[in-house]
């Protein structure tokens, strides 16, 4: 079973907006690639939503480097609580067994508000042609 916890900067949505606007901007030059992260966490109560800004395109570790596929690639994430830390820990498990050499992947989302989204290469048949995304 692969496990892999992603690290990096928790921002807060103020600072996670300023850098999504400018990440995307140098992306459309075919400059840059980020690894912005938007994470929520529904409480059981459904009243509430626990909002986690992770930002590992500086600083973070080799889970920055897993790809978007469009058909839910080989990894899933869950959010898993360690006693006493105050924040989940965002982590990849593989969904199946994956052959060696296979290129490890994950869906970023389903959420597609911008009608601009930064394009998906993919390439899974049920690629949609752009990464999800939203306007933080």
């Amino acid at each position: 079973m692969v496990s892999c916890v992603i690290k990096g900067e928790l921002l807060t949505t103020k600072e996670a907006q300023r850098r999504h606007q400018y990440y995307d901007e140098l992306a459309l030059q075919g400059r840059f690639s980020s690894a912005l992260l938007v994470v929520r966490e529904h409480l059981p109560s459904g009243k509430a939503c626990l909002r986690l800004n992770i930002d590992a395109t500086r600083i973070g570790n080799i889970a920055r480097f897993v790809n978007h596929s469009c058909d839910g690639g080989n990894l899933s994430t869950k959010l898993v609580r360690s006693s006493g830390a105050l924040f989940p820990r965002l982590c990849f498990f593989a969904s199946k067994d994956i052959p060696v050499d296979e290129e490890l992947t994950f869906s970023y989302g389903e959420i597609r508000k911008r009608s601009k989204g930064l394009p998906c290469f993919c390439n899974s048949p049920s690629c949609v042609g752009t990464l999800p995304s939203e306007d933080t």
